[in-house]
């Protein structure tokens, strides 16, 4: 099949987070198994490479494209406008930002859509059971990336849909030397919790810590969050990295999120791939992605509640060996099983393809669970 993995949003380089990496999983996946894959996204000009893609594009073209990540990229400051130049593909999944350009456009074109649901934004949509007219998205249907938002979709949209959770190869996440000797998070931003992994840290001083950059910073970011880790001296901070090599050296991976869209957390299974157990809030679907293989405390939990944790896992080596060995058996389970999981992804994207794409005008669509798929 010819498949457009669509976003609203920008892509690596520009920005690195739980949708841009599953994206680039499920391409190199299906590519593997012989579909020709491509990507289209948001092109940011607030960054060196964006600036660069804009001149090299021309004033008058309305995007830009590159095969640096091994396959066709197209960016542009409005990826709808680039939809009539696309070679037509068979079946379009959007993961990111406003659906509706991009799945009119590509139902312009005859291509039915399937909207992966990886965020919280459908939550200020109109609901998508029974709308009609521009209130509703063209869709074929709707996949969750959790239970956490198969049920949330469902409760806003009334409609059901199957799950798949991220895609991970272990073995691009374990395997690296190991030599654990931090807690570390990822991702030092305020929705993930860098103010109260600061004042964990500050709270844990014989304990070292570790921050890895995620998302974009900024200068003014950047500087800001050193000057508070300044402070603290257990505390250091990372650019982005291999993450073999980041896992190679972390003891415990905390996760304190307060992002209430938190609708998975992938590290947390990277994590586990090399036998590190999570310290992590109860926000969204990371309950999901640490189950046993970690701790769970409420988003509200007071600092010295985590720190305590903390401190038990660090000390305690029974009490981290059984955590470790849990982590390990939770990341061999049958859900997040890859070969499984592409298998009914490519199912479902045969289900959509077969599907007649419909305008907004016309009749609804039906939800990939009444596609008769297994």
């Amino acid at each position: 099949m010819k498949i457009v993995l669509a976003s609203g949003t920008p892509y690596l380089p520009q920005v690195r987070g739980g949708v841009e990496v599953n994206t680039h999983e499920i391409a190199t996946e299906l590519i593997a198994r012989g579909h020709a894959v491509s990507v289209l996204t948001r092109l940011s000009y607030r960054d060196t490479f964006g600036l660069r893609a804009r001149l090299t594009q021309g004033l008058r073209s309305p995007g830009s494209s590159d095969t640096a990540l091994g396959y066709p990229v197209f960016r542009a400051r409005q990826p709808s406008a680039m939809v009539p130049q696309l070679d037509r593909p068979d079946v379009v999944v959007i993961q990111n930002g406003n659906p509706w350009p991009i799945s009119t456009a590509f139902a312009e074109r005859g291509v039915p859509t399937l909207i992966y649901l990886h965020g919280l934004g459908f939550d200020g949509w109109p609901r998508q059971a029974g709308a009609t007219g521009s209130d509703r998205i063209p869709a074929a249907g709707y996949l969750s990336i959790s239970d956490f938002v198969k049920r949330r979709f469902e409760d806003r949209h009334g409609i059901a849909t199957q799950v798949i959770p991220p895609i991970h190869r272990p073995e691009r996440y374990a395997g690296a030397p190991r030599d654990p000797r931090t807690v570390t998070l990822i991702n030092p931003v305020a929705v993930k919790g860098v103010d109260l992994a600061l004042e964990v840290a500050a709270r844990c001083p014989e304990i070292p810590f570790c921050f890895v950059k995620g998302w974009p910073l900024g200068l003014r970011g950047t500087r800001r969050l050193k000057a508070r880790m300044a402070r603290l001296p257990n505390v250091t901070f990372r650019e982005n990295v291999d993450m073999r090599s980041v896992y190679g050296w972390t003891r415990l991976l905390l996760v304190p999120s307060q992002w209430e869209a938190e609708t998975w957390g992938r590290v947390a299974t990277e994590a586990h791939y090399n036998g590190i157990p999570v310290v992590s809030s109860d926000r969204g679907g990371l309950p999901e992605s640490v189950g046993p293989g970690g701790c769970i405390l409420p988003v509200d939990a007071a600092p010295e509640a985590w720190a305590a944790v903390i401190r038990t896992l660090w000390t305690d080596a029974d009490a981290y060996r059984r955590k470790s060995e849990a982590a390990r058996a939770y990341a061999l389970r049958a859900a997040i099983d890859v070969d499984a999981q592409i298998a009914r992804f490519e199912a479902i994207l045969s289900q959509v393809a077969r599907c007649p794409p419909r305008l907004a005008h016309e009749s609804e669509s039906r939800p990939v669970d009444d596609l008769a798929i297994a």
